[in-house]
């Protein structure tokens, strides 16, 4: 009486094992990732590009970092500044959003350019200093001492699918420099128009 009662709970076992994995392999597996910052030397994460790896996975809770990140994406190009649609090859009233790496700015045709970097935060896109372009013929300003954590510039999305950019200025020791504050007002604020 032992052995088939035993036998039949052991064949129990085994069948109830089976179905068990038969599900598992019919059952899709969601991979979620979430991308995370490179770190790699010499970079922070502020230095990271905006929209990279967008053709990830994600699962319920990141789906509004995924537009996010597919607007950071159809973001990047070249915009013109609507008041300045005169500036045909792009000279000094232009800017280049790059999702990767830097862009060159004008501040003052012929004379003054910098390097900056872009960077998603929510719907806006801050704009951060990395320093002078070689471009830049300048060199009574201090752009060593200029903040590259602290944004130059917000650029927000407007309806008609432009943008507009806030011109905030340079920092020095976390307080705008009011002497340079005007560079970069005059050419870069206004709302600019995908090229």
């Amino acid at each position: 009486m032992k052995k088939p009662f035993i036998l039949i709970l052991l064949i129990a076992a085994l069948v109830s094992c089976q179905d068990s994995k038969k599900e598992q392999s019919e059952t899709p597996i969601n991979n979620t990732e979430k991308i995370q910052p490179k770190d790699e030397l010499g970079s922070s994460a502020q230095d990271q590009p905006i929209g990279e790896n967008s053709d990830l996975k994600y699962s319920d809770e990141d789906t509004a970092d995924d537009t996010s990140e597919n607007r950071a994406s159809v973001i990047s190009g070249l915009y013109q500044n609507k008041s300045h649609t005169d500036d045909v090859n792009c000279d000094c009233y232009c800017v280049n959003i790059k999702t990767n790496g830097t862009s060159e700015l004008c501040l003052k045709e012929d004379e003054l350019y910098i390097m900056a970097r872009f960077q998603r935060q929510a719907n806006n896109i801050n704009v951060f200093y990395s320093g002078k372009s070689p471009g830049t013929t300048n060199k009574d300003i201090p752009w060593d001492k200029f903040e590259t954590g602290t944004p130059i510039a917000v650029l927000s999305p407007e309806s008609d699918g432009s943008l507009k950019l806030d011109w905030k200025g340079f920092s020095i020791d976390g307080k705008i420099a009011v002497d340079y504050a005007l560079y970069g007002k005059k050419t870069l604020e206004g709302t600019y128009k995908k090229k």
